[in-house]
């Protein structure tokens, strides 16, 4: 069991209650009291300084969940964390990572599959930083199931980034659906959403490692896609509950 109480909801509880996105397109501002258990993932680049490029979501006051692709093979020292701030690269706190873990089965079966880490840290719960539930291992939301993603990415493929924090209400695609449509590269650990054969809302480059929400509940990680928003490809996430127990494990 872990010390901070990690909350883990069963299916039943849920729905009562390409290149790698770095990726919100088609959505609309928000505020982060509305999401206040999304984070700004900061990378420290050469010759630049900090740069927010990857996000996470908050699972407990010493934990946060984000995509393992954010972190595979780089120095603690070059992550940190902004957290209780609309704002990309402003406000809120900053807290440096004390260590992470990236899932020991990343990239084996398909080049993102496994696609999830947790980072080590030290938050302080308030209005602006909240932790997420997530949803109990084996878990699966019907297909067309509506589903949300948060981010400060790329409002269009290419950029710009969004200076505020944006939502954007999609939905789940049939996985094997997903996998005709991407050829290859698709497996049972990721969850597809978008508006398919429509497009134009999706995450973007920015948005990697942040959170898909069912019923505020952290269903997803935001891992990789076609481009962005495109009406053929939807945007894959890691599934949290192909990892739950894995995350509830390490979560300590």
């Amino acid at each position: 069991m872990v010390t901070w109480a990690l909350l883990l909801l069963t299916a039943a509880a849920a729905s009562a209650a390409v290149v790698p996105p770095s990726r919100i397109v088609g959505g609309q501002e928000t505020r982060i009291e509305l999401y206040p258990s999304i984070v700004q993932l900061d990378f420290l680049l050469p010759s630049i300084g900090w740069l927010q490029n990857c996000a996470g979501t908050i699972i407990t006051p010493t934990v946060v969940v984000s995509a393992a692709h954010c972190t595979d093979n780089v120095a603690v020292n070059t992550r940190r964390i902004r957290y209780g701030s609309t704002t990309r690269g402003s406000g809120g706190t900053l807290v440096s990572l004390r260590s992470y873990r990236n899932h020991p089965e990343y990239g084996r079966r398909a080049y993102y599959d496994a696609d999830i880490c947790l980072l080590y840290l030290a938050l302080v719960f308030g209005a602006t930083a909240q932790q997420a539930p997530i949803n109990a291992q084996g878990s699966q939301l019907p297909d067309g199931s509506a589903v949300v993603h948060a981010g400060w990415g790329d409002v269009q493929s290419g950029g710009p980034a969004s200076p505020v924090l944006r939502d954007v209400t999609i939905y789940t695609v049939n996985n094997a659906e997903c996998a005709r449509r991407y050829l290859s590269g698709i497996t049972d650990t990721m969850i597809c959403a978008g508006i398919l054969d429509v497009g134009g809302k999706d995450a973007c480059q920015g948005d990697s490692g942040g959170p898909l929400y069912s019923n505020n509940i952290l269903v997803g990680v935001v891992s990789w896609g076609n481009g962005c928003a495109r009406p053929y490809y939807p945007g894959v996430s890691t599934r949290v509950s192909a990892y739950s127990d894995w995350i509830v494990n390490n979560a300590q």
